[in-house]
């Protein structure tokens, strides 16, 4: 599923929401997401170091890549440590479900966002969600932006992922109306 029909699946639940989207509820979201997504960032970076370090105990225990040691993980090698294995890789499905989640509360907040949909979603991926950490300074200069502009921006971004993340993303996920195959797992 493409981030537009992901987007145009969800069209009706944010109009039935819409009557629910008030400033103190974004307000309240804001400081929940405000705090997620810092997190969420040093998920990212600190996970990206893991599966490098994965990567490498099987290249060199078993000199093949990570794919090929879960593809064959059932059978036991005695060069491998399958229970750390198994427990990194579940790490890894959990931390995809958070990753999945927040990429979809982006998507609505590029396609559903009054005006700046696309500037709020490229704020948001160049603070929070890029596999390098870059200053606030950085992220200006390469949008473009002045200094009171981002901050603008990336206070209303957040604002509205916070809403659309607590509002429509978790929701959904509670009730499993959308559900990734492992298939688009696998293309991510």
């Amino acid at each position: 599923m493409t981030e537009r029909d992901y987007a145009i699946k969800s069209f009706k639940e944010i109009t039935l929401n819409a009557k629910r989207h008030t400033e103190q509820r974004m307000d309240l979201y804001y400081e929940k997401i405000k705090t997620l997504m810092s997190d969420y960032q040093d998920l990212i970076l600190e996970n990206q170091m893991v599966l490098e370090e994965l990567e490498q105990e099987c290249q060199d225990k078993i000199n093949e890549n990570m794919a090929y040691a879960l593809q064959y993980m059932d059978a036991y090698d005695y060069r491998m440590h399958i229970g750390h294995l198994k427990k990194e890789m579940n790490n890894v499905i959990l931390i995809y479900g958070l990753c999945d989640m927040v990429h979809r509360a982006m998507t609505l907040v590029k396609y559903f966002t009054p005006n700046f949909g696309e500037e709020y979603y490229d704020v948001l991926y160049g603070c929070y969600c890029r596999s390098r950490k870059a200053a606030d300074v950085d992220i200006m200069i390469e949008l473009g932006m002045s200094r009171a502009t981002f901050y603008r921006k990336k206070k209303a971004a957040l604002r509205y992922l916070g809403y659309y993340f607590f509002e429509i993303v978790v929701p959904q996920s509670a009730n499993k109306r959308y559900k990734p195959s492992f298939q688009e797992y696998e293309e991510k």
